[in-house]
């Protein structure tokens, strides 16, 4: 196989296989969220039924990561964090709140969100990722399949003892030693945090929470707006980045706007639902499909048993078993020996030209 080509060909099967999964009749046109709803027993992910519909107008994507680049308040912002300030900021699930981490950047948002003693989370990069996560590997989230991602991964076992003890000042260190990272927040912040990742080379994090008083819950709102933010947040935040948003909300079933979903790395579970859930539990669900020892990681054992059963052709079934093992390198970035969720993520979600809508399949 060429490298390219294999790529495409395995990318290919194993949403051949969750399509088939799902449906006998893979010629049916439907949503991802269908095929979320076929679980691996193992899978602790909670029933969830949004609207299968995108919540991304691309016109409007396209327009704020135009916007991104080149407005002067996205350099301002910048700079109110870098002096310690605390930004509200559009993000995928609405308008979240950042600070530096430290215990100033920990007290105004303490102040701002009128909150004491819960953790705060970070937000990140892929090498925010990989430095808080011991060198694990990010998932890739720059593309059409996950441009409405907003994820956050949560672990004990996983956090560097270095970055554990830099965020403790900030309680952002959860009662069980774990830290939450959220990755993808969209456009707007991904180009600040671009910013702060050269300027400190990645020395310091950047903490993050809601945008809503803490026990107010999410703001009520059909539609993403600063006018549905708390009057007392917009009031005592340094700064308001109000441009247009580029996204919808999924609603709960109080009508208040779904935050991020969260994944437990330590368990392989996601501790909470969220907006576009249906699209990383069909990952999930793969991922358990085929770690039938339930040891949260894939080894080569595991997915060569996957890929002799034929369940995702009889063409790669027949593969000569070094070539099966090329294509577990493809999906282990890491070079590890074992494959992840995050890699089973990045690498279903690292081609622009996959689908998961049945009629591409």
């Amino acid at each position: 196989f060429f490298l390219p080509t294999s790529k495409m060909i395995l990318r290919h099967a194993l949403l051949v296989f969750i399509a088939s999964q799902a449906y006998t009749d893979t010629a049916t046109t439907t949503s991802v969220y269908a095929f979320s709803s076929v679980n691996s027993s193992k899978s602790t992910t909670p029933a969830y039924a949004p609207s299968a519909s995108s919540n991304t107008n691309k016109d409007s994507l396209a327009r704020v990561k135009q916007w991104s680049t080149s407005s002067p308040m996205v350099d301002e912002t910048f700079d109110v964090l870098c002096k310690g300030g605390t930004v509200l900021c559009p993000t995928i699930v609405g308008y979240s709140l950042f600070a530096l981490d430290g215990k100033e950047g920990a007290a105004k948002l303490d102040k701002v969100k009128r909150r004491e003693n819960n953790p705060y989370g970070v937000v990140g990069s892929e090498a925010t990722f990989s430095r808080l996560f011991s060198g694990r590997t990010a998932p890739l989230m720059k593309n059409d399949f996950c441009s409405d991602m907003f994820l956050s991964f949560v672990s004990s076992d996983s956090v560097s003892n270095e970055a554990r003890d830099q965020l403790r000042i900030s309680r952002a260190v959860g009662p069980s030693d774990e830290v939450a990272m959220w990755i993808n927040s969209g456009p707007v912040f991904d180009t600040i945090i671009e910013k702060v990742e050269a300027k400190y080379e990645g020395t310091r994090y950047i903490l993050v929470s809601s945008g809503n008083l803490s026990g107010n819950g999410n703001p009520k709102s059909s539609t993403f707006s600063i006018d549905a933010i708390d009057d007392e947040i917009l009031a005592r935040v340094d700064m308001v980045v109000d441009t247009p948003h580029w996204s919808d909300p999924e609603l709960d079933e109080n009508g208040r706007w779904y935050s991020a979903p969260m994944f437990d790395m330590d368990s392989c579970a996601f501790r909470r639902v969220g907006k576009n859930m249906e699209t990383a539990s069909v990952v999930l669900s793969l991922f358990h499909e085929i770690d039938v020892d339930n040891s949260q990681a894939i080894d080569l054992e595991e997915f060569k048993v996957f890929f002799k059963s034929g369940r995702i052709g009889k063409e790669l079934a027949n593969l000569p078993e070094e070539e099966v093992e090329t294509m577990f390198q493809l999906i282990d970035e890491d070079g590890s020996g074992e494959i992840d969720f995050e890699e089973m993520y990045s690498f279903l979600s690292s081609n622009k030209s996959v689908s998961f809508n049945v009629k591409f399949i």
